[in-house]
């Protein structure tokens, strides 16, 4: 680590992250388990420019009984290189670098459209964990950093309403029937996790 990242641990907080790398539809859900509550962030993008931010708690025990949400972080905690530790990046990143397509803007963007972009306030994330991530549906590729929206540790896990609650459920079971996790990714993951497991014993 740079001299720009200051390392925190915690016992309280289990930090974890899924995040899927693709040219076109790129994303990262994000965890933080507090005790009996669950931070949960969706980052992905809607086009060039402005990007899909969802965010909730949840108590632990009602997200495990939605299958989907419990698939993805299943797989985040067996992703994460360490669920205790998270880091400060003095400098941070711009939510839009964190899932930005290969594809460039288009070039029939209007003034009023680049006027809007170049005077958009930028949201800087400063809170970072490390964790291996999904690189088109190929691999397990290793140690990439994942940028939460918030600072972990005065952030207040108050748990959403009932009708929130039931609106990104609802949100996340549409997500999950069109990116869903493939079974061969699946094993991938529980086999880097066994592997990693193995070299602990």
């Amino acid at each position: 680590m740079s001299d720009k990242y200051t390392e925190h641990n915690t016992n309280l907080l289990e930090f974890s992250t899924y995040h899927f790398h693709h040219n076109r539809e790129p994303f990262y859900i994000l965890f933080i388990k507090n005790d009996t509550k669950i931070y949960i962030e969706k980052l992905d993008p809607h086009s060039h420019r402005n990007k899909y931010i969802e965010e909730i708690v949840i108590p632990f025990d009602e997200m495990i009984k939605n299958e989907n949400i419990k698939k993805f972080y299943d797989m985040s905690v067996m992703l994460a290189n360490t669920n205790k530790i998270i880091y400060y990046n003095t400098i941070g990143v711009e939510t839009g670098q964190l899932v930005c397509p290969y594809d460039t803007d288009s070039d029939n963007d209007s003034e009023d459209e680049n006027k809007d972009k170049e005077n958009k306030i930028k949201v800087i994330r400063n809170w970072c964990i490390i964790s291996d991530f999904i690189w088109k549906n190929l691999r397990v590729s290793k140690e990439r950093k994942c940028y939460y929206n918030m600072n972990p540790f005065t952030y207040e896990y108050n748990v959403n309403t009932e009708e929130e609650i039931n609106k990104f459920m609802n949100m996340f079971n549409t997500f999950a029937k069109y990116h869903g996790i493939y079974p061969d990714i699946e094993n991938m993951i529980i086999a880097d996790y066994n592997y990693k497991l193995s070299l602990k014993l």
